[in-house]
């Protein structure tokens, strides 16, 4: 009996698959190795600076109330809007009664 190396098992796989899944094989890997560079080139961009100023942050806290602060000037303290009980765009699935 003659032995099979592992590589003339996958050819005889890949040789007995259908039309439309060895496309597959062919267009997959060069589209990963492609997407990977776009993202890690990406990912080397340096930050883009930001010509505008801070107005409000959008907070949660513990117990899941979300609240609105409004960064003001300098010279003055920051201050809460709270948000109400009945919106429901704020509110997550989880929470919602």
């Amino acid at each position: 009996m003659e032995d099979i190396s592992a590589f003339q098992a996958f050819l005889g796989t890949y040789q007995s698959l259908a039309d439309w899944i060895k496309a597959l094989w062919l267009i997959v890997p060069p589209a990963f190795i492609l997407l990977l560079t776009a993202l890690l080139m990406r990912a080397k961009r340096p930050v883009p600076e930001v010509d505008g100023e801070l107005v409000y942050t959008v907070h949660r806290d513990a117990a899941g109330q979300y609240r609105i602060l409004r960064h003001t000037p300098p010279d003055d303290t920051p201050a809460l809007l709270p948000l109400e009980a009945d919106t429901p765009a704020l509110i997550p699935p989880e929470r919602r009664s």
